[in-house]
């Protein structure tokens, strides 16, 4: 077992490096206790969902793991753990991205913070956000992991009934909105029981430009998976449909660009600015 942990952290090092990230940001901004228990929380929901839709087909639809090409990695329940793990740092940066567009923002030249109360932290609106910014990251994400094979993630599934977007079905996306909004809510339950029972709020931010991190590593996030896209795309691989993993990178980058562009008027807004 912890052989192949190890094989895992090291022979997928997107994971592990963007799981160090979320450590870090998740620690300045709510502290080790809440980090530890979104850690903990969202790997188990994340699990349930994997094991019921390879085992059942709910909440992501039918696929496939392929052992023989995850013959190294740790698998837990009949799924990968890297994948699973990565649920985590998913959920909290889309959370987080949700947050800064939800909040007022104090900008100081570079030194930009998001200033967030926990009204703002727990709301509907914020939570839904999250979500759909955390499914909006599977539309780039599952399309180019479907054609692992061309790159180093390998074959480790398929749909046995492909979907209509680049193989990839509806209900996978839905089931990631599901599974995000579980952690959210199951988060924020905790949250709010931290703060009742013993009065322990998240930690405020200290770090220079600390409310530009969420959204720059989100975007880094999807940035990488588009990257890897266009590099697939373009390669010309036999076997490849050139063409249309093209057409999957330009729409990919369609999905991202209109994103980006209102956390960059988000930012710069006057009206969003605190003193």
């Amino acid at each position: 077992m912890i052989e192949s942990l190890l094989w895992s952290l090291t022979h997928r090092p997107y994971v592990t490096l963007f799981m160090v990230f979320f450590l870090a940001l998740s620690w300045r901004e709510q502290g080790w206790l809440r980090t530890k228990l979104w850690v903990a929380s969202s790997y188990l929901i994340a699990l349930s969902a994997e094991w019921g839709s390879i085992n059942h087909g709910i909440p992501f639809g039918d696929y496939t793991y392929h052992y023989e090409a995850l013959r190294h990695d740790l698998v837990v329940l009949g799924v990968p753990f890297f994948d699973t793990l990565s649920f985590s740092f998913l959920s909290y940066v889309s959370f987080s991205f949700a947050q800064f567009f939800m909040s007022p923002l104090s900008v100081r030249g570079w030194d930009v913070q998001r200033v967030t109360s926990s009204e703002i932290r727990h709301a509907w609106a914020t939570l839904l956000l999250g979500s759909f910014l955390m499914m909006v990251v599977d539309w780039i994400v599952d399309p180019i992991a479907n054609l692992g094979e061309f790159w180093f993630l390998g074959k480790i599934y398929h749909y046995p009934n492909p979907g209509v977007h680049f193989d990839v079905t509806f209900a996978n996306y839905c089931g990631w909105f599901a599974v995000a909004l579980a952690t959210l809510l199951v988060n924020r339950a905790i949250d709010q029981a931290l703060i009742r029972h013993a009065g322990v709020e998240p930690v405020h931010a200290t770090w220079p430009g600390q409310g530009l991190f969420a959204p720059l590593f989100w975007a880094g996030i999807v940035g990488f998976q588009l990257g890897v896209t266009w590099w697939v795309a373009l390669s010309g691989q036999p076997g490849l449909d050139g063409e249309r993993t093209l057409l999957q990178a330009v729409t990919g980058s369609y999905i991202l660009a209109p994103i980006l562009v209102l956390a960059f008027m988000q930012l710069v807004k006057p009206a969003n600015r605190v003193p």
